[in-house]
């Protein structure tokens, strides 16, 4: 009884000690956003004042109908998912046959290979933007859809082959040995066995990379320009004049730019957490 008294005092201890160090966490992160939707509602005169304050002194949707009625915020939508979705399917299909090869593969170099998947998603994007750019531009593809979707599937290629190979390393090898044994090939085995199994990997891998994708500027921008194809972040960056910056429909369009995939996350946040952990039980 006197051990279930000190363990159960050192769990509360702990959770204690847990919510002291997130909850600042949590709200130093969280802030900006509710910032930001806040800041989307207050009349004009309050937020352009030399002290906006906290709090909106009543609701007012005039920036929303700026953004909505004044821009092709919709277009800009559209494209987002267009190449969102579409970057995913090609990226999820190409890392999860990479992932299975280096998880399960027997060949000089895996281990290089298998380390420098991750290293190459360390260096920052910038260093890719011109080499990027150029293959883009030489092959025909910049201002369109199919070359924003193949710098896009460039970009999230590393971290999601990654994320896969240690996903595979979790199943159990007997059940593809069993399939092997049943007369599978190794694409069989891959398609029918290990596949399914990592469903739940798939689809983290799916949401990192659809994510990344619809929040990212630095490549849309330069590949893109000032074309119809532009995606969400490129149109948001219009409201940034080059000496003055329109904060209110920028305020607005940022926070209907985060409600899809905010809505996105909270539907499948056990499917990402599950996906992580399963891929974090072996390295």
């Amino acid at each position: 009884m006197a051990t279930t008294l000190i363990s159960g005092g050192r769990s509360r201890t702990t959770r204690i000690g847990a919510a002291v160090v997130l909850v600042p966490l949590v709200a130093f992160a969280v802030f900006p956003l509710v910032w930001m939707a806040l800041s989307s509602v207050k009349p004009p005169e309050q937020l352009y004042s030399g002290d906006p304050g906290w709090l909106p002194d009543g609701i007012d949707w005039g920036f929303y109908r700026r953004v909505l009625d004044g821009t092709p915020f919709a277009e800009f939508m559209v494209n987002s998912l267009v190449v969102g979705l579409a970057s995913t399917a090609i990226v999820v299909v190409l890392a999860a046959m990479a992932g299975y090869g280096l998880a399960r593969g027997r060949f000089r170099g895996r281990a290089v290979i298998s380390r420098s998947v991750l290293v190459a998603y360390v260096f920052p994007t910038i260093l890719f933007v011109m080499p990027l750019f150029i293959l883009v531009s030489d092959l025909g593809l910049a201002g369109g859809y199919p070359g924003i979707v193949l710098v896009h599937v460039v970009f999230n290629f590393p971290f999601c082959v990654w994320l896969m190979m240690q996903y595979f390393r979790t199943l159990p090898v007997e059940i593809e040995e069993a399939g092997r044994v049943d007369g599978l090939s190794h694409a069989g085995v891959f398609v029918r066995i290990a596949a399914p199994l990592a469903a739940p990997g798939l689809a983290t891998t799916a949401i990192f990379g659809f994510l990344n994708s619809w929040n990212e500027f630095l490549l849309s921008f330069v590949i893109l320009g000032s074309g119809e194809r532009r995606t969400l972040p490129v149109g948001i960056y219009n409201f940034l004049g080059s000496e003055v910056a329109d904060w209110g429909p920028l305020m607005a369009a940022t926070t209907l730019a985060v409600l899809p995939t905010l809505a996105l996350f909270l539907l499948v946040q056990r499917r990402i957490t599950g996906g992580l952990t399963g891929g974090a039980v072996k390295g």
